[in-house]
């Protein structure tokens, strides 16, 4: 049975956010919104950065750049889903923990965002 599970990120253009999310059981990550507040433009050389961190806690498991020669713009109150980056690592379970992270390039863009988690148990047999 699917469930999601929100987070808010709210930062500053220059600054960065870390974010955490713990588990008690074995879940799988399937997939990922975004909605902001206010529209981000996209910018070849300003733009923020969202990254989801697979269960080994470096690879991206999923990501959106506001950056124009990738995912581009966010409109206002519109949600978008993240990029999968197919890692195969989005079964995290108690021993491990989701990175979220905001980040910005040049003069970054300020974000009021909420991300929206999509879950499934992963059962082992």
């Amino acid at each position: 049975m699917k469930f999601q599970v929100s987070m808010h990120i709210e930062a500053g253009a220059t600054t960065d956010e870390t974010k955490y999310l713990a588990f008690d059981e074995r879940y799988e990550l399937k997939g990922v919104k975004l909605i902001n507040n206010a529209g981000i433009s996209a910018h070849a050389s300003n733009y923020s950065i969202f990254k989801v961190f697979a269960s080994n806690g470096s690879s991206e498991a999923f990501e959106w750049s506001t950056q124009s020669s990738a995912e581009g713009a966010l409109s206002a109150g519109v949600d978008v889903s993240l990029t999968d980056k197919n890692t195969g690592l989005t079964i995290y379970d108690a021993s491990t923990v989701i990175k979220v992270t905001k980040t910005h390039a040049g003069s970054g863009e300020a974000v009021d965002a909420m991300l929206l988690f999509a879950f499934e148990p992963a059962r082992s047999y």
